[in-house]
């Protein structure tokens, strides 16, 4: 029976590491099918959704504090399904993306709005840098949501604009095709 797994690993990042994560979970016969790694302040963070026969996902839970030893990783194992079981509401995916000089509270307001209209965030990458000529300090914000059919798109795509013209943001926010 396959079944699925979360694992979760943070430290200080190192090359080598990406190669030693997907080496654990290949030596247990298990198979990686969606990931997000990133490196944030010097520490390394991985999110990981694998797959794997029982007895390989058992051996996999019992070599997790080994694992952790010889990577120097803080690792943790959640259990997850497939994620064709996952299915929600039906919604329609959209890209939104938002850059404005940097302030405190420009995510809080973005995440009011989109929880408002019970909008699921996917993927959010969030980052700052310098302007190109000025070197102010710029967010940028990029992220895949996804909006259920039963709430009007323009109403969503409203209230950014809205909160665009309030406290100076550029928004992006069109529907994407899957």
């Amino acid at each position: 029976m396959k079944l699925y797994r979360i694992l979760s690993a943070t430290g200080n990042d190192r090359p080598g590491i990406v190669h030693q994560v997907s080496q654990y979970v290949f030596d247990h016969h298990c198979n990686m099918e969606d990931s997000r790694m990133a490196v944030l302040g010097g520490q390394f963070s991985l999110m990981m959704l694998f797959a794997g026969e029982e007895q390989n996902i058992t051996s996999l839970e019992n070599d997790l504090a080994g694992f952790q030893e010889e990577s120097s990783l803080k690792a943790s194992l959640r259990n997850a399904v497939d994620p064709k079981e996952c299915r929600s509401e039906p919604a329609l995916p959209v890209r939104l993306e938002v850059v404005a000089m940097d302030a405190p509270g420009i995510m809080v307001q973005i995440a009011k709005i989109l929880d408002k209209y019970r909008v699921n965030v996917e993927t959010l990458d969030a980052r700052l840098s310098p302007a190109p000529t000025s070197g102010t300090t710029v967010s940028s914000i990029k992220m895949k949501v996804a909006v259920p059919q039963k709430v009007s798109l323009k109403e969503v795509k409203d209230a950014m604009t809205d909160l665009g013209s309030r406290i100076n943001l550029d928004v992006v926010f069109q529907p994407v095709q899957e």
